[in-house]
């Protein structure tokens, strides 16, 4: 199955890149990360590049949630969504609506996205 993942936030005049890199790779440890002053992108082409996502959707018990959310950014063959900057910094996955503070832009590009998502955030309902 090929499998892309592609990950961006833009930096805000107050915020300091590096911390929004440490956002990023918070949750997407193994992530290419590429940084300026303005945006920090990652990319990667490896699917264990989502474990420490997933063993964190599944230690909080957000699975239901995260599926929910995750088959609701369906788009064709990608699922894209959004997570809380803050909460990422802090080391946990709040997927959440654009936030004033700004939030970090996931992309998912998979072959079967709804098997996909059932196999890294399976329903316990």
């Amino acid at each position: 199955m090929s499998f892309r993942l592609e990950v961006s936030a833009d930096v805000k005049k107050t915020e300091d890149p590096e911390k929004v890199k440490i956002s990023i790779t918070n949750i997407f440890p193994d992530i290419n990360i590429e940084k300026n002053k303005d945006i920090v992108i990652g990319y990667s082409e490896d699917e264990n590049v989502l474990s420490r996502f997933i063993e964190l959707i599944h230690s909080d018990a957000i699975r239901d949630s995260v599926n929910m959310i995750l088959k609701e950014g369906i788009h064709e063959l990608n699922i894209s969504f959004l997570m809380n900057k803050q909460a990422a910094f802090a080391g946990r996955v709040n997927l959440s609506k654009l936030s004033p503070l700004g939030s970090i832009r996931v992309k998912i590009y998979v072959e079967n996205p709804y098997e996909f998502i059932d196999k890294i955030a399976p329903k316990t309902i």
